[in-house]
């Protein structure tokens, strides 16, 4: 038996699909019309591109660059001392080490960006689709330049099954060697996005990232004395206050002004940078002024500060998205294969020419590599998901809009 439907508002009936099942229409002043029903996930609008933050991103590329080839003291890679070869540059590629700094910074606020409106399904297929392509690349890459390529005395091979286990990106929690060494960095991102999905779950507003970036300041004080392992790794407290301070950049540009409770957040993480920063680069070997470290860093924060107030907006040179596109494969292949190519090429072009053109050879690649890998592969694997994951935006069967 049919149970006959009266049109709504006016407007007429959908026809039944071969199931059975009618799909009413909504009227036109039904909150949901506007608004979206409950249960459709509204569709984000793209947010605007904020040019000169892609310009910051090479910056903080070219800057790990020079850290590896330039900051250490061991005849690897150059079969000199990089003090001997560059004494000036020595000291200063010292410092670069901090562009992982600004990439952290960066990244809570391109995320924060990127993921506001959207649904967790969508938040992580777009963190999949930008991290994985290129990455596996690299890996790739980079295994084969390990066995293949020129090799540095007392470096092992890499095995298969270290290659296979490092296109996880799952590999340092399960003690696996890294393919690419800055990939550990990778890991401490991967962490970023696990914590920040509570917020896209619940929804972004104003209210729950504030609320978010205040609880994991405070967790990131008390969970070291708490003595459990699994949440210090899972807060990594040490570098959690780069992000937050990322994160408190874009609500300071999502408000379009100054708030006292965003000041508070910038406050307490650039605080917890200075208490975090000599054991980080104790950590990670890096035996510079810790003044000089906390100045650059401040300068950092000063230079978002402009972009999240729009000072900086009006820089709209036409290569800064060419710059964006290849920070990250040059961050990915710039160790594993440039310091192959310095043991390789300096005995035989001289340091200076060595230098300039590993460097040169390396943002080639990183085109390459964006224009051969990430250009056509990422469109492809989208639709790919796009096909085995349900649309949020269509009601289900069993949706009261469907009965």
């Amino acid at each position: 038996m049919t149970e006959e439907l009266t049109p709504v508002g006016g407007l007429p009936l959908a026809p039944a699909p071969p199931g059975g099942t009618t799909v009413l229409p909504l009227r036109q002043d039904h909150p949901a019309s506007a608004a979206g029903a409950p249960g459709l996930a509204p569709k984000a609008a793209r947010p605007p591109r904020i040019l000169v933050l892609d310009g910051l991103r090479l910056v903080a590329a070219v800057s790990v660059l020079g850290f590896h080839y330039l900051a250490g003291a061991e005849t690897v890679p150059w079969q000199r001392t990089s003090t001997e070869l560059f004494p000036r540059l020595h000291r200063l590629a010292g410092f670069g080490w901090l562009g992982v700094v600004f990439f952290f910074m960066i990244s809570g606020f391109v995320i924060c960006m990127s993921s506001w409106g959207k649904s967790l399904q969508k938040f992580w297929q777009s963190r999949v689709l930008r991290l994985f392509p290129l990455y596996w690349a690299a890996v790739v890459i980079g295994t084969l330049a390990n066995r293949y390529g020129p090799h540095p005395p007392g470096e092992q091979r890499i095995t298969l099954s270290q290659m296979l286990t490092n296109l996880t990106m799952l590999h340092e929690p399960l003690g696996v060697r890294h393919v690419d060494t800055v990939s550990w960095t990778l890991w401490i991102e991967l962490r970023f996005y696990i914590i920040f999905s509570v917020v896209v779950l619940l929804g972004t507003n104003v209210r729950r990232v504030s609320t978010f970036c205040w609880c994991w300041a405070l967790a990131g004080v008390f969970v070291p004395k708490a003595g459990i392992p699994l949440l210090d790794t899972l807060l990594f407290p040490d570098w959690a206050p780069f992000f937050i301070a990322g994160v408190a950049f874009f609500l300071l540009r999502k408000e379009g002004r100054i708030t006292g409770e965003t000041l508070g957040i910038l406050v307490l993480s650039w605080l917890l940078v200075q208490q975090h920063l000599p054991a980080v680069m104790a950590a990670e070997g890096h035996g510079i002024d810790w003044k000089a470290c906390l100045t650059a860093i401040t300068a950092m924060y000063g230079l978002m500060f402009l972009v999240a107030l729009g000072k900086l907006d009006r820089i709209q040179w036409r290569w800064l998205p060419v710059a964006g596109a290849i920070s990250y494969p040059l961050y990915l292949i710039h160790q594993s294969v440039g310091v192959r190519l310095i043991w390789r090429w300096n005995e035989r072009l001289g340091a200076w020419t060595t230098l300039v053109s590993v460097t040169t050879a390396m943002l080639l690649a990183a085109w390459l590599l964006y224009r051969f890998v990430e250009k056509p592969l990422t469109p492809h694997l989208r639709r790919l998901v796009a096909r085995s994951l349900p649309n949020p935006r269509l009601p289900s069967p069993t949706s009261p809009l469907t009965r």
